[in-house]
């Protein structure tokens, strides 16, 4: 345990703020902590490029030949306002470990270096992946590099506060753009309103949500679609020449988000605007959770409200849990923390799934 708290101090103070942060330098910290547990195989790459460096990397660590994946994203949301010190410096208080990402989840990270350090692994894979908060550009790279081939089973690491997450919603948002000539609101009724036609569309998605309400299965009933933003550059007496809506929904398990897309694309279409697809993330539903029973109990399971990288996982064939220490509320939020209690038992788990319980 004091070794994972160790190793989370040191975590939390690599900036992985995503969008600003250095993401690659904790990726090359951790690909020096896993080579001193001798691995067969020691991969860092980086991913995408701008502003003259690297935007982020991956590292992946295999012990004889992997049918098991422990994956853990180092990234971080920016730490915005509200914190009552340094979000990364960690603190150690009332059984809990301040820091930004203590939750989500470099808490995790912490305790499987923690468990490699009293555990022989054993045909298992360990990824540190960068880039998951905004975009998730590493993990399709790590897949379409064949770097998980023959991967069976999968844990992603999230904050599920130590239980199995088994499935959870997908993610479509999508920016629709409306133009017109603008002009004086006292030709309103003459000329054409980019703004109108945006809360027209808005609306009509408001209607669509309605319909589906009813959609899917417990506890993932409905599309979750959300209204985010309606905005143009007009004023109570200027008609708008542009405006703009940001609209997003969460399909459940088993559904089609493609399917969903095009719904939203050709009610945009409709209202003659031009969408843009800001991502557009498949669900996620355990292919088989009881492979997962000699090291996670099967009354532990529960379903998510979040979207994870299980998802891209689970499609490129893995059959995948999601678990982690951390609580759901304490992520993205200021003072983040995660229970030692909850830290020390995930160090237990994750040396199980090293030693090859899973295989």
């Amino acid at each position: 345990m004091d070794g994972a708290l160790a190793y989370l101090r040191d975590l939390v103070a690599f900036d992985t703020r995503n969008g600003t942060g250095d993401e690659v330098a904790c990726v090359e910290w951790l690909s020096g902590e896993l080579s001193r547990h001798d691995p067969d195989s020691l991969v860092t790459e980086t991913v995408g490029r701008s502003r003259g460096k690297p935007d982020s990397a991956f590292v992946l660590a295999t012990w004889g030949t992997p049918t098991t994946l422990l994956n853990v994203h180092i990234d971080t949301v920016p730490s915005g306002e509200g914190w009552t010190a340094d979000p990364l410096e960690m603190i150690v208080r009332d059984a809990r470990a301040y820091g930004l990402g203590t939750s989500d989840i470099k808490g995790a990270a912490a305790a499987i270096l923690g468990a490699l350090d009293t555990t022989g692994p054993r045909n298992v894979a360990v990824l540190f992946t960068g880039d998951e908060e905004h975009g998730s550009e590493v993990m399709p790279a790590v897949i379409a590099g064949g770097h998980v081939a023959g991967v069976q089973r999968g844990v992603v690491c999230e904050p599920t506060a130590c239980r199995v997450g088994r499935a959870h919603r997908g993610m479509l948002a999508v920016r629709a753009d409306f133009h017109g000539p603008g002009g004086h609101s006292s030709l309103a009724d003459e000329i054409d309103a980019p703004l109108l036609r945006a809360a027209r569309f808005a609306s009509q998605l408001g209607d669509y949500k309605a319909a589906n309400r009813a959609f899917g299965h417990e506890p993932f009933k409905g599309l979750c679609v959300n209204i985010g933003d309606l905005r143009s550059d007009g004023a109570y007496n200027v008609i708008p020449t542009t405006a703009s809506a940001w609209v997003s929904m969460r399909p459940p398990p088993g559904d089609d988000v493609a399917s969903r897309e095009r719904d939203v694309r050709a009610a945009a279409d409709a209202h003659g605007a031009k969408a843009e697809t800001i991502v557009a993330l498949r669900p996620f539903a355990s292919r088989d959770p009881s492979a997962f029973a000699p090291v996670f109990g099967p009354d532990e399971i529960v379903d998510l409200p979040y979207w994870t990288e299980a998802a891209l996982l689970g499609e490129a064939g893995v059959n995948c849990i999601v678990y982690g220490p951390g609580n759901l509320d304490q992520a993205h939020r200021p003072d983040e923390y995660v229970e030692l209690a909850q830290l020390a038992a995930a160090q237990s788990r994750y040396a199980d799934v090293l030693a090859g319980g899973l295989s």
